[in-house]
């Protein structure tokens, strides 16, 4: 496993959230089960106190203290501080190659504190954990330069942040590009740029809980391969949830389940691409309108628009030819209609009390940003169309967009205390946040070097909580 430098305050937060593990077991083998998390000490001693738990079936009742290594305990001597005598478990993220300060640490009257290694036990990668905690920050959180930052002008923080704008649309056009190149050597055939299109608009699907799974499904649709076989709609449904694993051991029995069930008997053999485990699908803390089965059946309905109603070309000429282009890509988005089953239902057998809206306003703005804007200027790029590029430079730059979207938004324009306005301005903020406020990147930073000087920053700045 690669080892993420992570501090002792994001462990925190993914011990906190019980979506993030499962199955616990001390390093002696023995189940764990939690009851309580306990309420966080913001003083010297454990870092949770409260905590309820069962060890192979016994109730224990006590603190909780949170490292990074199992060496740390005796690194930060709390053998010897009294503080300490009521921790119950120590949750250790990584395990050290074995030495003597791995053993089990040891309280008063030698009573052995049960050890858990927390990274052993999550329920998906570090990094997916690591890039939703970012995307999250906790109400401590604060930015090395606030609120200093408030003297430093408006005219220094927006010229940074437009550069950032910038930075970013490049990098996100260059992880399409990179795609592009990987799927095939030649970019002039238009199947191709639908291909990428299609994935990046599926991986956005998954908002963070589902986003690999999505990108992992959308790269087993080969378009060359299906745009001949001209599907029909139903067929695409079944294409996408047979793929995704959904229609494996479905006990449900209506006449939509059967007929999906029946044309991917019929398509897998064609397809020839492994499935999806169900199990790998995340619906836990998602509202039904987000389950990933309703966004399959929007990815269906979309499949089904590319092959055959030239979806790609109506997105160009959407930029190229519209007058207003974030009401024609509205519009765009929300021709693709889903089955009249997930209208009603948000998985197999199970109906909605209301209608099911298949895509909000809120997702296309999103798939808008970080696909469709990346897509379009590489396109221009590569076919050197001037006047093209120049209009997603200006839409970037003018489209406006609602302050604080999202958590990291919300924070950045609070401590920076500055609005972001536009899509541009909001993408500024947010690659600051990403690449230099929690990296501490300060004396790379426009406004940092204003606030600081030239000077870098170090220790006294590592409080950024999360």
């Amino acid at each position: 496993m690669i080892k993420l430098n992570l501090n002792e305050n994001f462990i925190c937060r993914i011990w906190e959230d019980s979506s993030c593990y499962s199955n616990l077991k001390t390093t002696s083998g023995k189940n764990v089960e939690i009851i309580d998390t306990g309420i966080r000490n913001p003083d010297s001693g454990p870092d949770y106190y409260n905590t309820k738990i069962k060890i192979d079936g016994v109730s224990y009742s006590g603190c909780i203290e949170i490292h990074k290594s199992e060496k740390d305990w005796k690194t930060h001597k709390h053998k010897g501080d009294n503080k300490y005598n009521s921790v119950i478990l120590q949750v250790v993220f990584y395990k050290d190659a074995f030495n003597k300060d791995s053993l089990n640490p040891v309280v008063k009257k030698s009573r052995k504190i049960p050890t858990v290694i927390l990274s052993d036990y999550l329920t998906r990668s570090v990094r997916e954990i690591w890039k939703e905690i970012i995307n999250n920050p906790s109400e401590k959180f604060r930015i090395p330069c606030y609120p200093e930052n408030y003297n430093t002008s408006d005219e220094i923080k927006k010229d940074w942040l437009s550069k950032l704008a910038d930075d970013r649309l490049e990098l996100k056009t260059a992880k399409i590009k990179l795609r592009l190149e990987e799927i095939s050597g030649d970019q002039s055939k238009k199947i191709f740029w639908e291909q990428v299109m299609f994935e990046f608009i599926c991986e956005a699907l998954g908002y963070s809980k589902n986003r690999k799974q999505f990108l992992c499904l959308s790269q087993k649709i080969d378009l060359i391969k299906i745009s001949k076989m001209k599907l029909s709609r139903l067929q695409t449904d079944s294409l996408l949830f047979g793929l995704s694993g959904f229609l494996k051991d479905l006990r449900f029995k209506d006449d939509y389940i059967e007929s999906l069930k029946y044309e991917w008997e019929s398509l897998k053999s064609v397809i020839r691409k492994d499935t999806i485990e169900k199990s790998e699908w995340n619906f836990f803390r998602l509202r039904p309108s987000n389950f990933p089965t309703i966004r399959i059946a929007y990815a269906s309905a979309l499949l089904f628009e590319i092959i055959n109603n030239d979806f790609f070309k109506k997105i160009f000429l959407a930029f190229e030819e519209g007058q207003n282009i974030s009401k024609e890509l509205n519009a765009l988005f929300k021709i693709p209609e889903v089955s009249h089953y997930w209208k009603n239902n948000y998985i197999f057998g199970k109906k909605s009390s209301s209608a099911i809206a298949s895509i909000g306003n809120e997702r296309i703005k999103d798939i808008t940003v970080n696909v469709i804007l990346p897509l379009i200027n590489l396109y221009s790029a590569y076919f050197d169309k001037t006047n093209l590029k120049a209009r997603v430079n200006f839409y970037y730059r003018n489209q406006k967009q609602k302050n604080g979207r999202n958590e990291i938004t919300r924070v950045m324009e609070k401590q920076l205390n500055i609005k972001s306005g536009t899509i541009a301005a909001e993408q500024g903020l947010i690659h600051l946040h990403n690449f230099y406020c929690i990296r501490e990147e300060c004396n790379k930073c426009g406004i940092g070097k204003s606030v600081f000087g030239g000077t870098a920053v170090h220790e006294p700045f590592r409080i950024i909580l999360y």
